[in-house]
C-alpha cells in the first residue's frame, strides 16, 4: 500500500503558520502578548484576548533547527552554566543576538509561569520579567506524593489562578469575562479529548500513525488549546486514523519491534533516531511526552478543573512510584517490546527516578529497557557514536528475545 499523507498535517501547518504570523503582528494590532510555560493554564489568557507564546516551544524549534550549540554558547558566554536547561540557554542566546527560526518573539506584556514541570522556569521567568520590565504571574503547583491531588492543594492553586485573573484585569483594563472562559475551556476539553483518542488509536497493532507524525501535529495542542483551530486539527486526525485502521494501513511499513520513548526527544536528532531504529522495523509507537497534553477540564468549573488537570497531567511533580505505574500502563497499552529512556541532562525533573523505572519495567513487566544520555536541545551533550552503539546492542537483545536468533543485516546507520 502506498504511503498515505495525513490531511491533518497540512491543516496543522496552516494553523501554526497563522498562529505565528498573528503573534508577530499582535502589538501592531493593539493586542497584549503573554509568554507562558507550556504547563500553565493559558485558557485564562485566551479568554481575555491575550496572544500567548511559549519560550519552551521556541527553544524546541531552535533545537530542531540545530541551533542549540550556537545559542547555548552565547548564553554561557553571558554567564549561564552549561548545567542550566538548554531551553533557557536557547532563549538567552537569542536575546544575545543569536539566530531564531521564528525571527525572534515579540516582547511580552506579561509572563505566565507554572512550576509543575520544574522550578527552573521560576528563575527563567523572573529574569524575563526584569529583562522586559513586564508583569509576572506565577502558579506554584504542589508536588503530588500519592499521584492524586488533594482538595486543599486544589484550593491553593485556585487562589493563585484568581490572582492571575487580577493581573490580567490590571493589564487589559477590563473586567474578566468568565463566560468567555467557559467557552475557551470547553474548546480545550474537546481538543484534549480528540488528542487522547488519537494517541490511543496509535496504540493499535500495527499502528496507523508514527510517533514522528504525532509530534509533527503536536503544535496546536501546545499553542492553540482552547481554540476551534485545535479542535479542527484533532477531529480531522482522529477521523483519518479511524479510516486507516478500517483499511488496515500500517504507518511504519514494518513493526518487528514496538517501542515507547520516555522523556523529551532529541529535537535535533529525532529524524536520525527514528531512521536508525526503523531500518530494523523497530518503531517508536508511543511517547510519554505526548501524554502531557492529555487533560480533563470542565467548562462548568474551569478554575478547579484546570487546577487538577494542570497539576497532574505530567509526571515531573508526581512520585516515582506514580511515574512507574503510569509508564507501565502505557507499555501495556502500546503492546511494547521495549522502552527507551532518555536520561535528559536538561530536564532533570523528568529524568528523576529513571534507574528505578528501568529496574521496575525489566523486573515487573519483563520488558527490555535502553537508557541513552543526552539533551533535548544541546547536541554537544550527546555522543552520537555512544547512542548508536547502545541502540545496536538493544536491537540485538530484542532480536534474540523475540526470534531466538540474530537476523540483523547491515549495521545501524
Amino acid at each position: 500500500m502506498s504511503k498515505m499523507q495525513l490531511k491533518a498535517t497540512a491543516l496543522t501547518q496552516q494553523v501554526m503558520k497563522e498562529y505565528y504570523a498573528n503573534c508577530r503582528e499582535s502589538q501592531a494590532r493593539g493586542r497584549k502578548v503573554a509568554w507562558a510555560t507550556v504547563m500553565m493554564p493559558t485558557e485564562l489568557l485566551l479568554a481575555a484576548d491575550i496572544d500567548v507564546l511559549f519560550p519552551e516551544n521556541h527553544a524546541a524549534t531552535c533545537g530542531a533547527k540545530a541551533l542549540g550549540p550556537e545559542l547555548s554558547e552565547l548564553a554561557e558566554a553571558a554567564g549561564l552554566s552549561q548545567e542550566t536547561c538548554s531551553y533557557v540557554r536557547c532563549d538567552l542566546g537569542v536575546r544575545k543576538g543569536g539566530t531564531s527560526p521564528w525571527g525572534g518573539m515579540p516582547a511580552p506584556d506579561i509572563v505566565f509561569c507554572a512550576t509543575s514541570s520544574c522550578t527552573t522556569v521560576t528563575k527563567w521567568f523572573e529574569e524575563l520579567e526584569r529583562f522586559y520590565a513586564c508583569r509576572f504571574a506565577m502558579v506554584d503547583m504542589p508536588y503530588n506524593f500519592s499521584g492524586a491531588i488533594t482538595d486543599h492543594s486544589v484550593d491553593y492553586i485556585v487562589a493563585q489562578l484568581e490572582d492571575c485573573i487580577f493581573q490580567i484585569e490590571a493589564l487589559t483594563g477590563k473586567p474578566y469575562d468568565y463566560a468567555r472562559l467557559e467557552e475557551v475551556v470547553e474548546l480545550a476539553e474537546t481538543a484534549h479529548e480528540y488528542w487522547r483518542k488519537c494517541l490511543e488509536l496509535g496504540a493499535t497493532n500495527p499502528s496507523p500513525i508514527t510517533t514522528t507524525d504525532i509530534l509533527v501535529n503536536m503544535g496546536p495542542i501546545v499553542c492553540l488549546r482552547g481554540t476551534q483551530a485545535a479542535v479542527d486539527v484533532y477531529k480531522t486526525l482522529y477521523e483519518e486514523l479511524l479510516e486507516r485502521i478500517r483499511i488496515g494501513y500500517v504507518a511504519a511499513g514494518e513493526e518487528r519491534f514496538r517501542l515507547v520513548w520516555d522523556n523529551i526527544p532529541f529535537w535535533f536528532g529525532l529524524g536520525s533516531t527514528v531512521r536508525r531504529l526503523s531500518a530494523y522495523g523497530a518503531v517508536i509507537v508511543g511517547a510519554t511526552y505526548l501524554y502531557h497534553w492529555v487533560r480533563s477540564v470542565d467548562p462548568k468549573d474551569p478554575l478547579r478543573s484546570m487546577g487538577r488537570a494542570y497539576s497532574t497531567a505530567i509526571t515531573m511533580n508526581q512520585s516515582v512510584l506514580h511515574k512507574i505505574e503510569k509508564i507501565s500502563n502505557m507499555l501495556k497499552l502500546y503492546q511494547a517490546d521495549g522502552l527507551i529512556i532518555h536520561s535528559n541532562r536538561s530536564c532533570k525533573p523528568d529524568s528523576l527516578g529513571s534507574l528505578d523505572l528501568k529496574r521496575a519495567v525489566e523486573t515487573n513487566l519483563n520488558i527490555p529497557v535502553l537508557m541513552v544520555d543526552g539533551d533535548h536541545t544541546d547536541s554537544r551533550a550527546v555522543s552520537d557514536a555512544v547512542v548508536q552503539t547502545r541502540m545496536e546492542a538493544f536491537i540485538e537483545m530484542l532480536e534474540r528475545r523475540k526470534f531466538g536468533e540474530l537476523r540483523l543485516a547491515p549495521k545501524l546507520v
